[in-house]
């Protein structure tokens, strides 16, 4: 019993501020970086993580992302709709387990509403917080990504799905910020980090996301994500990593 393999599912790319990745940082640089759900195969059903970018921006880009299709400038293909990334690896949104949502965020949750008939998983923090977010938080979070009929399931603190599956709480990006970890029979612990690490730059050079609900505990899940690593001698896939990103099998490849 347990977790088979892992599908890394590309869903577009934004265009940001470097110092949005790295606090303080090589700010007014730009840089164009990656977003990705992933499909962990189980002995007791597939597990979406994340779904990615809004494909409603494809042909409505402003009503879809508001003034960030022109500010961030995200970058979408008809393939990166998520429903087409399952769709090449003969899985269907109804036939899914269950969806792990890592937090609210607008480009996590593009197409959310598509998966009305499977539970959504997401901390209990986030989704209080998604819907009433300190003001100068608020933007990130868009209503239309996330306030459907969907039979979201609220959980608290680090918790196991399934066997070899765990959603682990990695507070401060956002106050439910949460990490998928995964055991695979022959690759091992790959932590699913999400935004709780941006870029593999926020471990090795100690240094907290730009755009933090708190930096103090963005920066001990960092720590925590980083040892979790270590004593797993295990694999990290960061949020958003351009570098890290061309070193990853992505679907129909698979890690197992």
């Amino acid at each position: 019993m347990g977790a088979k393999q892992l599908f890394i599912l590309p869903n577009g790319y934004l265009s940001v501020d470097k110092s949005i990745l790295t606090a303080g940082r090589d700010m007014g640089t730009k840089v164009k970086v990656p977003c990705y759900s992933a499909l962990i195969r189980t002995d007791e059903g597939d597990i979406l993580v994340d779904t990615g970018l809004n494909p409603q921006g494809l042909t409505e880009p402003e009503k879809a992302w508001g003034p960030r299709a022109k500010l961030i400038q995200p970058s979408i293909t008809a393939e990166d709709d998520v429903r087409q990334r399952l769709a090449q690896i003969g899985v269907r949104p109804q036939d899914l387990r269950c969806v792990l949502i890592t937090h609210l965020h607008w480009d996590h949750t593009g197409a959310l509403r598509f998966f009305s008939d499977v539970p959504i998983l997401v901390q209990k923090a986030e989704y209080r917080f998604a819907f009433y977010p300190d003001r100068y938080l608020s933007s990130p979070y868009m209503r239309n990504h996330f306030e459907h009929p969907l039979n979201y399931e609220l959980i608290e603190g680090d918790q196991e799905i399934v066997p070899g599956v765990a959603m682990v709480l990695a507070a401060g990006h956002t106050p439910g910020q949460a990490a998928v970890v995964v055991n695979l029979p022959e690759t091992g612990t790959v932590i699913l980090a999400s935004d709780a690490v941006y870029v593999r730059e926020n471990i090795d050079q100690d240094v907290p996301p730009g755009n933090c609900w708190s930096p103090p505990h963005a920066v001990d899940s960092i720590h925590r994500l980083a040892l979790w690593q270590k004593m797993t001698r295990g694999m990290l896939i960061p949020g958003h990593d351009p570098e890290v990103w061309t070193t990853l099998r992505k679907a129909p490849d698979y890690y197992a």
